[in-house]
């Protein structure tokens, strides 16, 4: 998929010279940009640089202040996204937007159900969503609620419906693989190859950028609101592709000494994760595990593994049954709750910031402060002096861009929202810190700092167990690794385990 095919020629999708402020501030200014049929142009660039800002503008949610769109030659304007996916133009953003008590078909669907004598068409509806579903080899129940989903299958039924739709000409994708494992990364470019084939054209948005060469035949950098590089051919040196994002040579990763030995800050002991409906599926079967003071301890798996199910039940946060022996700093016996395992020293980042970490509509000062305002209140009122020294220390020192604790915290990019989440849990200073999917959504230069933070909460004494299904990351950044496969540990590893035996123990196989 590296080179353009024959029949590539005409910009089925063009922009000249577009651009888009807000509040007198530019975020897009003067961006050109082609997209041929049956071409894929990754866009890639740091948090901030601009580009969701300018798929909004192409998709119809924002309307272009300056320059134009034309779409097969001819100049058009959109007044909302029904227009953009009547003319073909196709968004599938990073932040998801579901129903979750409406059905996986329904979700899908949304918009154009099937309908018979003026009702929904359940059979054609369970149909069609089936179809949708087996494209992708997600194996649920259409009529079952998308909030029983894991969120890497919500992307994927998202994604299934939008490549779906008949009239498709230009399909967006924003950040598709953020929350997908290789397999299902895989299996996506697949597709992509597929509808490719059929003239339609992708823009790709990516942080991972070691992908780009497997699904793209152009790169186009985008900083500071603006296009300053073009790559014609997605085979170029990801070292180029890097100085053109952040405008400098990137910074070597640092050499970490090994963790020494030391005192357990989170004990596990055959504990089993169940559901509290049905059958009560076992998602986590006797799982034991340490975690050390100083050490971040790597959490690899696939979808479904259960590494989720087991964070869930340390931190409280389980609905259903639980099993087996949790140790916190000595203590024993489970959490029942969030809130007492705050009080025990534990923090947890979410792998879906949008919805169970952030509290939108508030402020960044609000948002950090949210697990922690005991700690800067009096007998009956929260001291804001003491709570705003406390939080501006803490933005500057994760530099949160910009630097406003007034502002709401929705108005950030991901990378910005991450580091207002890590900075709520490094307010409470935690013994343990559970990181879901630390960096999903994140730009590479937001990421090199997350990592930057992590190391320097486990320096400081607090053990971190790392969950991610980026091994890349899990392999650069974990002090020991431990493999998860079907609610089982299958593997322990240090830092010099090979990609091939954490896939192997992550299926299940045997690595020779």
């Amino acid at each position: 998929m590296g080179h353009a095919d024959p029949f590539v020629s005409t910009a089925a999708l063009e922009l000249r010279g577009v651009g888009k402020s807000f509040g007198g501030t530019a975020a897009v200014s003067g961006v050109d940009l082609q997209v041929r049929a049956g071409e894929v142009v990754a866009v890639i660039g740091e948090n901030g640089a601009g580009k969701s800002t300018l798929m909004k503008i192409i998709s119809g949610v924002h309307a272009a202040d300056e320059g134009e769109l034309l779409l097969d030659g001819r100049a058009t304007r959109f007044r909302g996204i029904r227009e953009a996916e009547a003319a073909g133009i196709v968004l599938v953003p990073q932040e998801l937007h579901i129903a979750p008590n409406l059905s996986i078909a329904e979700n899908m669907f949304m918009g154009m159900l099937p309908a018979r004598f003026g009702f929904v068409d359940q059979a054609k509806l369970h149909a069609a969503a089936m179809e949708r579903l087996a494209f992708f080899g997600v194996e649920a129940d259409p009529l079952a609620p998308v909030r029983e989903l894991s969120p890497s299958a919500q992307r994927l039924v998202t994604i299934a419906a939008a490549l779906s739709k008949a009239a498709a000409r230009i399909l967006i994708l924003d950040e598709p693989t953020a929350s997908l494992t290789h397999g299902e990364a895989v299996h996506l470019f697949e597709r992509m190859r597929q509808i490719r084939a059929q003239k339609v054209g992708c823009i790709y948005i990516t942080h991972r950028l070691d992908e780009i060469a497997l699904v793209a035949d152009r790169v186009v950098v985008m900083r500071n609101g603006r296009v300053v590089a073009n790559f014609d051919s997605a085979q170029g040196p990801i070292s180029e592709m890097v100085r053109a994002m952040i405008g400098r040579d990137p910074e070597p990763p640092e050499e970490r000494p090994p963790v020494p030995p030391s005192v357990p800050v989170l004990s596990v002991r055959k504990l089993s994760v169940r559901e509290s409906f049905g059958a009560q599926r076992c998602r986590v079967n006797e799982v034991s595990l340490e975690l050390r003071q100083g050490e971040i301890l790597g959490l690899f798996g696939l979808v479904g593994a259960g590494r989720t199910e087991l964070a869930k039940a340390v931190f409280g946060a389980w609905r259903g049954n639980i099993d087996g022996e949790i140790h916190i700093g000595g203590r024993a016996g489970r959490v029942r709750s969030p809130r007492e395992a705050i009080s025990l020293g534990l923090g947890m980042l979410t792998e879906d910031r949008k919805q169970t970490g952030l509290v939108e509509g508030h402020s960044v000062s609000h948002n950090i402060s949210a697990a922690s305002i005991r700690d800067v209140s009096g007998p009956l009122l929260i001291n804001e002096r003491q709570e705003t020294s406390r939080n501006q220390a803490l933005i500057e020192r994760l530099d949160l861009r910009p630097p406003r604790l007034d502002a709401k915290v929705e108005a950030f990019s991901g990378g910005n929202q991450q580091k207002v989440l890590l900075a709520r849990w490094i307010a409470t200073k935690p013994r343990v810190l559970i990181v879901d999917e630390p960096t999903y959504g994140v730009d590479i230069g937001a990421r090199y700092e997350i990592y930057r933070l992590l190391r320097e909460i486990a320096a400081e004494g607090s053990g971190v167990l790392m969950i991610s299904s980026d091994m890349n990351e899990i392999l650069e950044e974990s002090d020991r690794i431990l493999v998860m496969y079907k609610g089982r540990i299958t593997g322990e590893f240090d830092r010099r385990a090979s990609r091939q035996q954490l896939m192997a123990a992550a299926t299940g196989e045997t690595f020779q």
